[in-house]
């Protein structure tokens, strides 16, 4: 592992004008990498971009604070956090092919690219992100720290979720040391809700239904909801984690209605493979958190 950790980062050392790619509906993982990465290349001396096919959601505006879009004529492409190409959204057409270096931590990861570096024990890419900097002698600082500490938080649930190693504390630990503002952080992105995100929650939990001798819960979030709420897609993150927090509830899922479907997002207990159930629709994920797409039928997603 060590020895891919120096080769990505060897690889990485000798590339300039860096086009840094964050996946689609982007979390806090895949953004806290991309600009960590992106500032520790920029503290190299080089010259490196952000690009996501979507907005970022406000809520992460602390991550790109004092980094103005830099003018160059990409030569390399590199992603963060993207399990597959079609996870690059609208830009999937255009850089798919171009991508060099994949950085992962998705144990369904199929993307394609010369270069891969995907460690499904990570409990967040933002681990990886960490190991690569400190090869390469990235000067660590609290805007880096701050990116890298807010996107293992967000993907381990505040270090509660099964993910969670005595590795991912110890990096945790590290970036700690920089005078970074956890409690800030954890209370922004993990416990803040907006007026519209409750009264989502509010309208989600009205439709609540138990399967499997009530070990399966499975909630709605149709287009209208979301119109009636006058919802952001920030005020989605979160909700799916609702019917797995229920007491004897083994799977919970979330169906979300979107442009050409829905959106089935999937949390579960060590008794289901979440990444397995997904991946038998085309889709995946993590064990304890997975998802995957079906088309505009309601009635035939949800069987």
């Amino acid at each position: 592992y060590r020895d891919q950790i120096a080769k990505v980062a060897k690889a990485l050392s000798k590339m300039d004008n860096i086009l840094i790619f964050s996946h689609r509906s982007p979390d806090g993982d895949t953004l806290g990498c991309a600009f960590a990465l992106c500032r520790g290349m920029r503290s190299l001396g080089k010259k490196a971009n952000v690009k996501c096919a979507d907005e970022i959601p406000g809520k992460y505006a602390f991550m790109q604070e004092g980094m103005e879009q830099q003018t160059f004529e990409p030569a390399h492409y590199v992603t963060v956090d993207i399990a597959a190409a079609h996870l690059l959204g609208s830009l999937e057409e255009e850089y798919a092919k171009k991508i060099e270096i994949c950085i992962d931590h998705h144990v369904s990861n199929s993307f394609e690219a010369p270069l891969k570096l995907v460690d499904a024990k990570a409990a967040a890419t933002a681990e990886v992100i960490w190991l690569i900097l400190c090869a390469m002698g990235v000067e660590m600082n609290k805007e880096i720290a701050s990116c890298l500490f807010a996107a293992i938080s967000t993907d381990t649930g505040c270090f509660k979720y099964s993910n969670v190693t005595p590795r991912t504390h110890l990096i945790a630990v590290e970036l700690m040391k920089y005078d970074v503002d956890c409690p800030g952080i954890n209370f922004k992105l993990l416990d803040e809700v907006s007026q519209a995100q409750l009264e989502l929650k509010k309208q989600a939990l009205s439709n609540l239904e138990y399967y499997c001798d009530n070990q399966c819960a499975v909630v709605t979030i149709t287009s209208e909801m979301i119109r009636q709420t006058n919802a952001s897609p920030e005020d989605l993150d979160g909700i799916s984690n609702i019917p797995r927090s229920i007491a004897g509830v083994e799977c919970g899922i979330t169906m979300r209605q979107i442009n050409d479907g829905w959106k089935i997002s999937i949390r579960s207990s060590e008794k289901v493979n979440a990444s397995e159930l997904c991946g038998k629709f085309g889709g995946g994920g993590h064990k304890a958190a997975a998802g995957c797409k079906f088309g505009d039928d309601y009635e035939s997603a949800k069987k």
